[in-house]
């Protein structure tokens, strides 16, 4: 398979290429788990690190969480010329362990840079007979970008939010996904919503959006972007003493709202900002711009 074919992954910092056969199972705050038809095929844990980095007390914690008869086969390995080659920029340790139905072949990384520490691990229904595909994922692997960003990448959404904005939480459903990022009082929420086709088959997009949201007073607007339809809408306190009052508020008082329809990805996205001081427009711009369907 080429890797041409291959999809990324960006999630909470870190991104990497998969082969395209493989699909993500299970996502939490700093942990995937992908599978392929057999089953479990690559599991990837990280966090950062405060104080010294130390590779054998990782591997004595990682040891520590396996199973009684899976931690006696839990070993240190010498760390391969493919695995080295691909993480250079890493700090690097091999393990490898066997149960009864599988074994599994790991490392635990260091980056010196961003001190963030990550552990992968590739899954083998039989002795790994094809190490060229885990290579090529580690050789694609990267923790931390250099411009303040952070690349989210998942299913069919791509987003870059500033690394300033906290993921809160986050929602996969069939038919919605739903990013929810703050940093302090300011919110940004990314939606997804599919099949276009199925939920603007009785309405347009003007009634769909006033379905999935509460405008208030103020009323969206419809328009056209690139080619495609959108609806947008923003609210805000009218006058001076509204706009210092809202500092003190609990809930926000600046609002912002846009939505488009991807036709030929049969997707809709929108972008919800919230915050008690005015929004940043630049910002707002930026990541509208680099929400896509892919």
């Amino acid at each position: 398979m080429s890797l041409n074919q291959w999809k990324e992954i960006a999630w909470y910092g870190v991104r990497f290429k998969i082969p395209s056969d493989w699909q993500l199972s299970r996502i939490g705050n700093r942990y995937l788990l992908m599978e392929d038809e057999f089953g479990p095929a690559m599991e990837i844990k990280w966090a950062p690190v405060k104080g010294q980095f130390s590779h054998q007390a990782h591997f004595k914690r990682l040891a520590s969480l396996q199973k009684k008869k899976l931690r006696k086969s839990l070993k240190p390995e010498l760390l391969s010329s493919e695995w080295e080659t691909a993480l250079t920029d890493f700090e690097v340790s091999e393990f490898s362990w066997a149960s009864d139905s599988s074994r599994g072949r790991g490392a635990i990384l260091f980056c010196p840079t961003c001190r963030n520490a990550s552990l992968i691990q590739f899954f083998h229904k039989d002795a790994p007979s094809n190490n060229r595909v885990a290579a090529d994922v580690l050789n694609s692997f990267r923790d931390h970008r250099n411009d303040d960003q952070i690349l989210w990448s998942v299913y069919d959404i791509r987003a870059l939010v500033p690394e300033t904005f906290e993921l809160k939480h986050h929602r996969f459903e069939a038919g919605r996904y739903e990013l929810a990022f703050a940093d302090g009082g300011q919110h940004i929420i990314l939606y997804r919503w599919a099949p276009a086709s199925v939920l603007l088959s009785t309405q347009d997009l003007m009634l769909f959006a006033r379905s999935v949201a509460h405008f208030g007073k103020t009323e969206p607007v419809a328009g056209k972007m690139d080619g495609c339809e959108t609806v947008e809408w923003s609210a805000s306190p009218a006058s001076s003493w509204g706009r210092w009052l809202s500092r003190f508020k609990r809930k926000s008082s600046y609002h912002w709202m846009g939505l488009w329809h991807l036709e030929t990805r049969n997707r809709i996205l929108g972008v919800r900002a919230e915050g008690k001081r005015p929004l940043d427009t630049e910002v707002l711009n930026r990541v509208c711009i680099h929400y896509e369907s892919v």
